[in-house]
């Protein structure tokens, strides 16, 4: 038996895949213990750990760190949480090409373009890099998209009319409040994890992005309010991004969407699959939840009203109808809600995408984690020398007697006991506590037999 730590970034995104395959190696006679990305220093110090699921080495602390594991004996495994990088300017920082990765042991991509381009990384070994696909994609196939909620539910849990459609507009707008407010934590941010020359070549700054970014969302969401206003008969649904702010949108809720609250919901805890699984459209901004659309054969909407619009990728746009102008939304978004299709050369470039940029969609990519993960154990288990400060074992038991409530104080406040914990750059619910991860196991016990 091997301990095994996992590092999880959010909760209504990465959790539930996360959970999976630590119970399928659980299964194969290991010890897991799933923990809130940046405390691994901690839980390494306790937990003694064999290996460690990481979901990236951007900053140079952690590189350290991750050093520091690898002499200490520990297999370290970068598991990153996104694995399609919208920008082509992007991509590099992505796979962490400038990153140190000698102390990776084993570096899961999603698709073989960027095993190739973490490959141009000269500090790792390239028999560690491994095209593995994406983890959570499995819930779209049997046996986890069992899991996913049925429509009538889905209305009821959120007030809405069941014999309406559903036109959901997953928002990515991640920059967009550093244009006006919290412009310190972008800096340090982007100065930490080593970013601001990429924005420099992309945008032409920091700030320049903040600013393009807070004019789309403003232009997208006045031509979505338009929508809710025009089309009376439909359901609206704003699938808010993990990473951005969600205050803006209830705001929204409280003014301007306020006479039209019995058809339109705003949805920051809930998972990508169960929106998508009940709605009839998807709007996207080449977001990776068009990608997941089109999985199900949804049709999605290009969202690209902004001339000036920075987050464009023509290969995420490409299996979409993309709307330049409010008129040409409006009207293909008739077109589906009429039961039109989706055009036959806009499903080739889907195909063509998913080929290329998802490796394999059967379902068994956990799995394919998880045997990779036990197999490493079985072949390379090191020494370990696990060196003890008592200072960090304090902060581990504090953290583990609490259950991160003494973390959820610092990020919090008060507002840790309110139902909708809101951090200070306004996301809601961030962190995974026991009980989620308890209450996954208990869901994904029902569904899968392990």
């Amino acid at each position: 038996m091997a301990k095994i730590i996992i590092s999880i970034d959010h909760k209504w995104r990465d959790l539930p895949a996360y959970v999976y395959i630590g119970m399928i190696l659980e299964k194969k006679g290991h010890d897991v213990q799933w923990i809130r990305n940046g405390y691994e220093p901690y839980y390494v110090v306790s937990q003694k750990p064999d290996l460690i699921v990481m979901i990236h080495l951007y900053d140079l602390e952690r590189q350290k760190f991750a050093l520091e594991l690898k002499r200490q004996g520990i297999l370290v495994v970068l598991m990153p949480t996104e694995g399609i990088a919208t920008l082509e300017g992007y991509r590099k920082f992505a796979a962490g090409v400038d990153n140190d990765l000698s102390s990776v042991d084993l570096h899961f991509c999603w698709n073989e373009l960027t095993a190739a381009i973490v490959n141009e990384n000269p500090t790792i070994d390239k028999s560690n890099i491994l095209t593995i696909g994406c983890p959570r994609f499995d819930f779209y196939s049997d046996p986890l998209s069992k899991i996913v909620i049925k429509k009538e539910n889905f209305c009821h849990l959120h007030g809405l009319n069941y014999h309406f459609p559903i036109v959901t507009f997953a928002t990515n707008f991640t920059q967009a409040q550093f244009h006006i407010k919290n412009q310190d934590f972008l800096v340090r941010d982007a100065e930490k994890l080593g970013y601001v020359k990429t924005v420099e070549k992309i945008v032409g700054g920091l700030d320049r992005m903040a600013q393009r970014d807070y004019e789309s969302r403003d232009l997208l969401i006045n031509a979505f309010i338009k929508l809710v206003k025009e089309f009376e008969g439909v359901n609206f649904v704003l699938k808010l991004h993990p990473s951005e702010e969600h205050l803006y949108y209830y705001k929204l809720l409280d003014s301007k969407l306020e006479p039209y609250r019995k058809r339109i919901t705003i949805i920051s805890k809930a998972y990508i699959w169960d929106v998508l699984s009940v709605s009839d459209v998807e709007m996207v901004r080449s977001c990776t939840t068009g990608i997941e659309s089109w999985m199900t054969g949804k049709p999605t909407i290009e969202m690209k009203l902004n001339p000036d619009e920075w987050y464009f990728s023509p290969e995420h746009a490409s299996g979409s109808f993309i709307a330049t102008s409010y008129e040409s939304l409006k009207e293909k978004l008739q077109f589906y809600l009429a039961g039109g299709s989706v055009d036959k050369k806009i499903s080739k470039e889907r195909q063509k995408f998913l080929k290329k940029w998802c490796y394999k969609l059967d379902g068994n990519r956990s799995e394919a984690v998880a045997d990779i993960l036990d197999d490493l154990l079985q072949k390379s288990r090191p020494d370990k020398k696990i060196e003890f400060s008592v200072k960090k074992w304090l902060v581990w038991l504090l953290l583990f007697l609490s259950d991160y409530r003494v973390h959820d104080i610092k990020i919090y406040g008060l507002k840790m006991f309110s139902s909708n914990r809101v951090d200070k750059l306004g996301r809601i619910d961030k962190f995974f506590n026991r009980k989620d991860v308890n209450d996954w196991r208990k869901r994904l016990d029902k569904i899968v037999n392990l």
